[in-house]
């Protein structure tokens, strides 16, 4: 069997392949050298019958590779691109959230509460195949499917820090002209209008729908 190169780090490492790692991490049906078996089967590209097979010593070196894994966020921070190759797609990133379609903001809010296993689908709110609008001119699950094969864990994070950091500024910009606003009501509808408005603050900036992934 000729020798496979391991996974190093998470620029290198498929958006697809990290998910399939967090579950495998969460099944706690499995044994710690299962989990870790499958884990280096993913990494290699090895079947879980040849990583089994190997001497212990590589089989080692693939452990140690492999712990790049136990630090939580990506090494070697980047910027957001300009564009990001995925499949046969060159997608651009959506900067400005005046931008944002109502399609967009739903099928994003949607995403975003239905937890992690949907990650790929709620950054493909926000990255669109160059020259088309969102979810026309392409075929959307194609992308994501792309997505999970041609981006890597690094870039995905940088992408969705990216995207969260302008929601939140989109969102207290919002909240700063209805404080605006409010101030301009008669004083009996103000303190009722104004408690509404702390409540809305308080769940869009600390655990609102959009916001917890």
């Amino acid at each position: 069997m000729a020798e496979k190169e391991i996974i190093g780090s998470y620029r290198e490492l498929p958006l697809g392949s990290w998910m399939d790692i967090q579950s495998i991490c969460k099944d706690e049906s499995l044994e710690d050298l299962d989990r870790q078996v499958k884990i280096i089967s993913i990494l290699t590209g090895l079947t879980e019958n040849q990583v089994l097979n190997l001497p212990i010593p590589k089989y080692k070196e693939y452990v140690i590779a492999s712990r790049f894994l136990e630090r939580e966020s990506p090494d070697n921070h980047t910027r957001c691109a300009k564009s990001y190759r995925i499949g046969g797609y060159k997608c651009i990133p959506l900067s400005d959230y005046r931008k944002l379609s109502v399609a967009q903001y739903v099928d994003f809010q949607t995403f975003s509460k239905m937890g992690e296993d949907y990650f790929v689908q709620m950054l493909s709110c926000f990255l669109v195949p160059e020259g088309m609008t969102y979810n026309k001119g392409y075929d959307i699950v194609e992308l994501q499917e792309a997505m999970r094969e041609d981006l890597s864990v690094a870039d995905a994070l940088t992408l969705s820090a990216f995207f969260f950091k302008r929601c939140v500024l989109s969102i207290k910009d919002t909240l700063t002209f209805l404080h605006r606003v409010v101030r301009e009501l008669p004083k009996e509808k103000r303190a009722e209008v104004e408690e509404k408005l702390k409540m809305l603050e308080n769940r869009l900036l600390t655990n609102g729908d959009g916001l917890r992934m």
